[in-house]
């Protein structure tokens, strides 16, 4: 029963409703028999009884159903990449077409619903238009594209039998894993497979590549400064470009032509004085005919002058060449100032400062003796046998100065010291073994190239100066190379080196570590004054100046901080994306209070913003800040980091680079490999379009139609033309029995 009013109104309203009845019923047949007057009283409460049985409302619920097909989706790809030839002659948008008339023609015999949908830059809403649209689109969206397909089918209530994908595969919007990832769980969830179908051969697209590896170059003004950079030629015959090196106004300061053969990449080096003062540069080559991309044919570079000298503080315990011929050079450098102390004997030091003529003798081992003293100099600069220049609490000064205030140590001579330190041994990156080498050459690694110190600065790992120098000697056996330190360089032992024997023998030479805010460096052997002194060596230029030099340099700038800066600002990457949040770190090593510093943003068109970074805590108890910006337009940006301070001391200054968004027609290759990635996630399969009939015969077949519980339904069981015929009858009868008694 489902009644239309409450039970405990409606039950006393139908014993009411029949007492009423029943006595008018009684009192209406009076003076007629018994029998026949209960006979007229049970027609009278039959028929008013039927009527509210009707109020009671008596039936069923029922569940009705709808049934839905579940068609088939066919995606195709009519972006500008779909027009490149196949290797048949035709185009790839002719094989979609193609593909598409297979199709259609089998679901029409296997009468099976199918949709044929249109996407590039967007989803087109389903057509039987034949041909297909020609392939122009802007860009090729192919997961957007799938995942519209998925919001409409859920929101009209459809179950999607599957979904085939015809592309090349050219995903123009970046896409991360956990995109694929999200629209797979979405596919599976729906039970909707998603096959994919890659058709084209791999084009190269043509196109000649600049490529700069650094950013940024750091120099002293004036001095010689090494700008390297490769061109990479695709899908182009042999050329000949011609590349130029140009100031801020775009005038011309050097120029380069390379031969560059088909499909190679060819590095080369500018070499050129350093400016006086700071510049932003940049690196072009004409871009050539047929080219499909021209934003890469240049590239910029920032060149960093230092201002002030590298303060360097040497400190020798046991004078040999190596520290004598180091200590003169270092002292001739005129953009360095040098501070050094040599131990002669246990009471007997001496001290000679840059410029200075005379040595200084004193019976001290002379050392700075406050974090603050040793904080003036951006190298620290260890021989052998320091032990009397380093207490325990001086050594723990040292490892605060690296940590901390961003200082550099180099140890120039292997093992610096014979006692065991323990405030020292965290700055060593190397945990020593007892062994020593025989006479090794110095050979630079991969890595050494990466970090920017060979093929830059110094010369390439593979330039032939490096079996051409001297060998060296006293080089020490490493047990252990400690985390986050690059081997920059291995000593190669003469045997090895001559016998061809691959690995046999090598062992680290030249090590650098990130230390804290500093950096820790090591030159694990002796006899580097032979590259100067000797005259085969000296024929080969000035190797043993450059590598000095250079190397204490690169320190310098591999550390957080510049020599004679207060601040540091880093980036986590110098590229990243349009529209992509970028995070800046700022640190303070001053001896003062940190003033409060402020980011200069300058974009690519020269507007200037300015950013107020953020105090972060640190647990070093250091001042640290950090800001974010996100770039909303490619090309150059810089940052440069403001000092309120009057007479402050020069600031950082960064350059990030925002490619351009990569274009339709940027590369033209198939990516079987990306529609491969969608299908698997979907638990579809990734096919060629050889095996398209196949798949159809497979997976293209009539699925059983989806079927959607429409809700419960209340189906009423008097709802018939028989009931209402029961009730006249009853009062008809009453009446006409009535009426033969003489009753009115």
């Amino acid at each position: 029963m489902h009644p239309p009013f409450p039970l405990p109104i409606l039950i006393p309203f139908a014993v009411l409703a029949l007492g009423i009845a029943a006595l008018g019923a009684w009192r209406g047949s009076a003076g007629i028999s018994p029998g026949m007057r209960w006979r007229l009283l049970t027609l009278r409460l039959l028929a008013p009884a039927a009527a509210l049985t009707l109020l009671f409302n008596p039936g069923k619920w029922t569940y009705p159903t709808e049934s839905h097909p579940s068609p088939w989706i066919l995606l195709n790809d009519v972006s500008a990449s779909m027009a490149q030839p196949t290797a048949d002659g035709s185009t790839r948008a002719a094989v979609a077409a193609t593909l598409i008339h297979q199709a259609t023609a089998h679901a029409k015999s296997a009468d099976v619903p199918l949709r044929v949908h249109s996407f590039a830059a967007k989803l087109d809403a389903a057509s039987t238009a034949t041909p297909p649209p020609p392939p122009n689109g802007t860009a090729s969206n192919i997961l957007p594209a799938v995942s519209q397909i998925l919001q409409d089918a859920a929101a009209a209530g459809e179950s999607l039998a599957g979904i085939i994908v015809l592309s090349d595969g050219r995903q123009t919007l970046n896409s991360s894993p956990p995109d694929l990832d999200s629209l797979g769980l979405r596919a599976r969830s729906r039970n909707t497979a998603i096959h994919t179908v890659t058709i084209g051969t791999d084009v190269p697209p043509p196109d000649l590549a600049l490529i700069q590896p650094r950013a940024s170059l750091t120099a002293f003004a004036g001095q010689p400064l090494r700008i390297p950079f490769a061109l990479k030629s695709t899908g182009l015959d042999p050329i000949r470009p011609a590349v130029t090196l140009r100031d801020a106004d775009g005038k011309s300061l050097a120029n380069l032509t390379l031969e560059l053969p088909p499909g190679k990449t060819v590095a080369a080096t500018f070499e050129i004085k350093a400016p006086p003062a700071s510049a932003h540069w940049s690196i072009d080559t004409p871009v050539i005919a047929g080219e499909v991309r021209s934003s890469n044919n240049k590239a910029a570079i920032n060149i960093r002058i230092l201002e002030s000298k590298t303060r360097v503080f040497l400190v020798e315990g046991a004078p040999y060449w190596d520290s004598k011929f180091l200590a003169q050079l270092l002292r001739q450098q005129p953009h360095m100032d040098v501070h050094s102390v040599h131990r002669l004997s246990d009471e007997r030091y001496f001290r000679i400062d840059s410029g200075e003529a005379k040595n200084e003798e004193t019976n001290q081992p002379v050392f700075p003796n406050t974090l603050d003293e040793l904080a003036r100099y951006d190298l620290i600069v260890f021989g052998k046998n320091i032990d009397p220049f380093l207490s325990p609490e001086r050594a723990e000064m040292l490892r605060a100065y690296v940590r901390d205030r961003g200082g550099a140590v180099l140890f120039s001579r292997g093992k610096a010291s014979t006692a065991s330190l323990a405030a020292l041994e965290p700055l060593e990156p190397v945990v020593w073994a007892t062994a020593t080498t025989a006479d090794f050459r110095f050979t630079p690694t991969r890595d050494g190239e990466a970090a920017g110190l060979f093929g830059q600065a110094l010369p390439a790992p593979d330039a032939s100066l490096w079996a051409a120098l001297p060998t060296l000697r006293d080089g020490r056996q490493i047990a252990l190379v400690k985390p986050f330190t690059r081997v920059l360089a291995e000593g190669v032992p003469e045997q090895a080196a001559g016998s061809g024997s691959g690995n046999s023998g090598k062992f680290p030479v030249l090590l650098v570590r990130r230390y804290g805010q500093g950096v820790t460096g090591l030159v694990n052997g002796d006899g580097l004054w032979k590259w100067d002194f000797f005259p085969e060596a000296r024929e080969l230029g000035n190797c043993y100046e450059d590598f000095w030099t250079q190397l204490i340099q690169w320190m310098a700038s591999y550390s957080e901080f510049l020599p004679g800066q207060d601040f540091s600002l880093r980036l986590p990457a110098s590229r990243g994306e349009l529209g992509s949040t970028l995070a800046a770190t700022l640190s303070y090593r001053g001896s003062g209070a940190a003033p409060q510093p402020l980011i200069v943003i300058t974009d690519p068109a020269g507007n200037v913003t300015k950013a107020s970074p953020a105090a972060i805590p640190d647990p070093s108890g250091r001042p640290l800040w950090r800001a974010s910006f996100t770039p909303d337009k490619p090309g150059l940006w810089t940052l440069k980091l403001s000092d309120p301070r009057p007479d402050a001391p020069p600031t950082p200054e960064v350059l990030f680079t925002v490619p351009s968004p990569p274009q339709e027609a940027d590369d033209l290759s198939p990516d079987p490999a990306f529609l491969e990635s969608l299908a698997q996630t979907a638990a579809g399969q990734a096919i060629q379009p050889a095996a398209f009939s196949a798949l159809l015969k497979a997976r293209l077949v009539k699925h059983p139609p989806a079927t959607l519980d429409a809700g419960a339904v209340w189906a009423p069981s008097w709802n018939s033309a028989l009931v209402a015929l029961i009730v006249a009858a009853l009062l008809a009868s009453e009446w006409f029995l009535r009426r033969r008694q003489g009753l009115a």
